[in-house]
């Protein structure tokens, strides 16, 4: 009787060990390597570099190069290509203790010798930032895992930021030595030694890298493959999101977009502030009318920037008239350019432009790019307030590439642009020193401003954070008043991913938009495959049909003159769960069923 008690309880808790596996959460064991995600970019980079400072191209070098430190969500400075580091304030140098066993993408050591000639030779002379915070800087090679980086003017706030960025990449030395950088084949076909391998590129249609197996914080890369679409057209961004034929979109979106995507179940939208960045008006103040700062505050008057938010973003962008982050305290003096018609005419009257008999004052062209949807809806808008003073306005709609250009040639009388508002960027953007023709990112608004000048020169060499924002809310003042650049508003990004995309990458933004996707991996839920109809709201109707437990996806790449098609396999860490469950359920059995054999044997 006693040992058939025995055996029922035993039994009993067999049972109940079952049923409690059986309901337990089928969770992720964690990253696995497997899988490929598609990005789609709106605009098309040139070279594959990161010295250009362009956003596009900065986000498929951080998945190639990388930089002595990182930051981690938090923006705090972690360890890269260097493990340690250190600020020798007395020295006025950083001394960096460099990772050993690192690769390049050709299998050569990274060495010392690198990071000396990166800095030395290209960062100094051809980045975008680098060359203005790096000027002439001296590396001294410790030992064969050691350097000392000794700048001409010490300025850690600002350099320790850039060791942190891609405007710090390290290069290998044994392929760029004795080349010119501006002109090889490298900056088109770029070795790193970072998470992915450049692979292909399809000019005008997408770029493919693979996961580079030896990388030196392995079992990372979890993706097997980053694909690259080139989509400037936000309605086929919008259709390639929903059909699995895009996987990620970190810019380009309208914001109306926002409702219709996050309805379906297989999306994921994400409103983003980061990078911080505005909408902005960019005058060429060399240009016979805009060089008049009257006629630049009546433009800012009569813009009416709650409309341009609503109608454009649909109210998730806060408007603004400030020129610098919102993190710096306002300057109790600074001017206001809240929406007044009454005063924007008044302004253009005492400029010396009255109304003419066909109700103009005079005619502007604003350039403008494609593939941004939203900065459509912008430009149009900016049109139509500023015919209410008269200013008739002509649009000119080019790509990313050419609006650059442009610029840096002067080619233009205002321009419509999302701007990085990092500090750093500032002097760049208004010191008369950065008027210089064809480079891309300097003062192509071509202000001249000896006031400015000496502020920003002192707010560069200021080591004080208070006393710095000091200095930045004087210049800001006069910046304002002067108005080479009209704010219009802060901008929210508009992020979509497919749910299955897992880590802390996405949404990029630590850095402009250069951010790895090395923590990046696929998770598959196992379920009953289900279709969800979505019906587009135009006058004829669409059906689109995913699957949410598929484990192969086709995508198609159209372009107007070549199609691509990309098979994507990924793997599904649920279906590994589903594995480990099911072994563990076979060891509590076993361990169990031995438990009461030798109970029983006991017994007897």
């Amino acid at each position: 009787m006693q040992k058939n008690k025995a055996i029922t309880k035993i039994i009993a808790v067999m049972l109940l060990t079952l049923f409690a596996f059986a309901f337990l959460p089928q969770t992720s064991a964690g990253p696995q390597v497997g899988g490929q995600i598609i990005v789609g970019l709106v605009a098309e980079p040139k070279v594959l570099d990161s010295t250009t400072g362009q956003w596009n191209t900065g986000f498929i070098a951080a998945q190639i190069f990388e930089s002595l430190l990182n930051t981690d969500p938090q923006l705090n400075y972690i360890p890269s290509l260097a493990t340690s580091w250190k600020i020798l304030n007395n020295e006025g140098a950083y001394e960096f203790k460099l990772r050993s066993g690192v690769t390049w993408h050709d299998g050569k050591p990274f060495t010392a010798d690198d990071v000396k000639f990166s800095f030395e030779n290209i960062l100094s002379k051809y980045d975008i930032f680098s060359a203005a915070y790096f000027k002439d800087v001296k590396v001294e090679i410790i030992n064969s895992t050691g350097v000392k980086i000794k700048p001409v003017q010490f300025l850690p706030g600002i350099q320790m930021r850039l060791f942190a960025s891609l405007d710090a990449a390290i290069v290998p030395k044994h392929i760029l030595e004795g080349q010119n950088f501006e002109t090889s084949a490298f900056r088109t076909n770029p070795i790193g030694t970072g998470p992915f391998v450049f692979k292909e590129w399809v000019k005008g249609s997408y770029i493919v890298l693979e996961r580079n197996t030896k990388y030196w914080d392995s079992p990372k890369p979890y993706l097997e493959k980053v694909i690259v679409r080139f989509v400037t057209d936000p309605t086929t961004m919008l259709s390639s999101l929903e059909t699995g034929d895009v996987n990620y979109v970190f810019r380009g979106l309208a914001y109306e977009m926002a409702a219709r995507l996050g309805t379906n179940p297989n999306l994921k939208v994400i409103a983003h502030n980061l990078p911080p960045y505005k909408m902005v008006l960019q005058i060429n103040t060399n240009r016979t009318i805009l060089n008049n700062p009257l006629v630049r505050q009546a433009i800012s008057y009569a813009l009416n920037r709650n409309d341009l938010t609503q109608k454009a973003t649909l109210g998730l962008c806060k408007p603004t008239t400030r020129i610098l982050m919102p993190i710096i305290p306002e300057s109790p003096n600074l001017p206001k350019y809240t929406f007044n018609l009454t005063k924007a005419n008044q302004l253009l009257d005492q400029a010396g432009y009255p109304v003419g008999q066909d109700g103009k004052r005079f005619k502007i062209e604003l350039l403008t790019r494609t593939g941004e949807a939203e900065e459509a809806a912008i430009a149009d808008l900016v049109k139509d307030h500023l015919s209410k003073v008269g200013i008739e306005v002509v649009l000119k709609k080019v790509d990313f590439g050419t609006m650059l250009d442009l610029e840096a040639k002067y080619q233009f009388d205002f321009v419509l642009l999302k701007r990085w508002v990092e500090t750093m960027w500032s002097y760049q953007l208004f010191h008369s020193s950065w008027i210089r023709p064809g480079v891309q990112f300097s003062n192509t608004m071509l202000y001249r401003n000896p006031q400015v000048d000496q502020l920003l020169d002192a707010w560069r060499a200021e080591p004080d954070p208070s006393k710095q924002v000091q200095i930045l809310q004087q210049i800001e003042t006069i910046l304002l008043t002067d108005l080479p650049e009209i704010p219009l508003y802060d901008l929210v990004w508009l992020n979509v991913k497919s749910a299955n995309i897992k880590g802390p990458d996405i949404p990029v933004g630590r850095y402009v938009f250069w951010d790895s996707l090395a923590n990046t991996y696929i998770f598959e839920e196992t379920t009953t495959p289900t279709t969800t109809t979505i019906t587009t709201t135009a006058t004829t109707s669409t059906t689109v049909t995913t699957t949410t437990a598929t484990t192969t996806t086709t995508a198609t790449t159209a372009t107007t003159t070549t199609a691509t098609t990309v098979t994507t396999t990924t793997t599904q860490p649920g279906s590994q769960d589903n594995t480990l469950m099911i072994a563990g359920l076979i060891v509590v059995v076993i361990v169990v069923g031995a438990a009461a054999f030798l109970l029983t044997k006991r017994k007897k």
